[in-house]
């Protein structure tokens, strides 16, 4: 079922932001609903902080398919002809601002998304 809800992990309050293995920052879901999810939050790494955005939008917005069209967003740049696929308990979102595909999956209580500007993130309290 692609409902956003089943690949995500907590989505209220004010989550930690980890990249790889390392806690990089926080941020919060000021958006989440079945099928459109946005996440908002600042990263400090390697010297470099910025802010960090990132939306997920299944645009056939139906609870019973598995794969289907989808627009993406990060940081402002977005891919409204992205698709995602289900693929067992991860949501995998191809998408033309990423050179490889996106995965987006619950884990140790919070949301992996693994190769997303080709790094994994996680989000979580």
């Amino acid at each position: 079922m692609a409902k956003l809800g089943t690949f995500f992990g907590p989505h209220t309050g004010t989550l930690k932001i980890y990249l790889d293995s390392f806690k990089v920052g926080s941020g919060s879901f000021p958006a989440f609903e079945d099928f459109k999810a946005v996440f908002s939050g600042t990263y400090s790494v390697l010297g470099q902080s910025g802010n960090l955005m990132l939306a997920i939008n299944l645009t056939d917005n139906n609870p019973t398919s598995t794969s289907g069209p989808c627009s993406l967003t990060l940081n402002g740049n977005t891919d409204a002809n992205a698709t995602y696929n289900v693929n067992g308990q991860k949501l995998t979102v191809t998408t033309a601002l990423n050179e490889n595909p996106v995965d987006v999956y619950t884990s140790e209580g919070g949301t992996q998304i693994d190769n997303i500007s080709g790094h994994n993130a996680w989000f979580g309290p």
